[in-house]
């Protein structure tokens, strides 16, 4: 199903990207015979409607939420905080 086709007048965009991610985008956009604009173009437009989805749902901020703990948790254990002992148990330190 998806959107309808609405037809209106395309606007660029600049974005940062590592040059590594265009790299990885330009091997896909080719694998699919496609250009890297209509390629991000085809991802965007159907990332956003799965947001959509998963927003009407009540997911999305569950998705954020455990985004956020992941975040926090990979500095926790890169500072030293947190680490797994030997029998691989979460300790915490102050």
């Amino acid at each position: 199903m998806g959107r309808p086709e609405v037809k209106e007048a395309k606007q660029q965009y600049t974005v940062m990207l590592k040059p590594s991610t265009v790299k990885e985008i330009d091997g896909m956009a080719e694998k699919y015979n496609s250009t890297r604009s209509r390629f991000l173009a085809s991802i965007i437009e159907n990332g956003l409607e799965e947001m959509k989805s998963m927003e009407k749902a009540g997911l999305f901020k569950a998705v954020i939420i455990s985004e956020n703990i992941m975040q926090k948790f990979k500095e926790l254990l890169f500072s030293g905080k947190v680490s797994l002992d030997k029998n691989d148990k979460l300790e915490i330190r102050k």
